[in-house]
């Protein structure tokens, strides 16, 4: 049997989506794995001590963490590995990149409000770096969508 553009550009479409609905699943079963089932429960928190301050912190704020970090993996090492010809794994790595530089500000307040200067100094360059990195994939996937 022949295969034709259509069919090809589904088994595509099938593979992206079971790699997006594999990525949800680490991310549900490594919070799983972290919080336990208090994790899943409306109002439940995540409580991290760090010398002498208490921190607690809603559990879907945990969630949304993991999730974007580890899309931000996935996404990274499989938009790297394609060379960037992948558009809809470069349009999910541009996604996490952006939702991890937004929540890295958040992080980025509550190190400054800690007197955390350093860990505050190094986050803004990893929030650059990600910059960086969100422009260049942009780029070369741009660069290959014209071709």
């Amino acid at each position: 049997m022949e295969k034709t553009k259509g069919s090809t550009y589904a088994t595509h479409k099938q593979r992206e989506l079971f790699w997006l609905l594999g990525t949800t699943t680490l991310v549900l079963l490594g919070h799983f794995l972290l919080f336990g089932k208090q994790g899943f429960v409306e109002g439940g928190t995540a409580d991290i001590n760090i010398h002498d301050t208490y921190l607690i912190f809603p559990s879907v704020d945990m969630i949304l963490l993991l999730g974007v970090f580890l899309f931000l993996i996935v996404y990274s090492v499989r938009t790297v590995g394609s060379a960037f010809k992948n558009r809809i794994a470069s349009l999910i790595c541009m996604a996490a990149i952006i939702g991890f530089i937004a929540l890295l500000t958040g992080i980025h307040s509550i190190a400054q409000s800690l007197l955390l200067e350093t860990l505050a100094t190094a986050l803004i360059y990893v929030q650059l770096a990600l910059s960086v990195f969100l422009v260049f994939i942009g780029f070369k996937t741009g660069q290959h969508s014209r071709k």
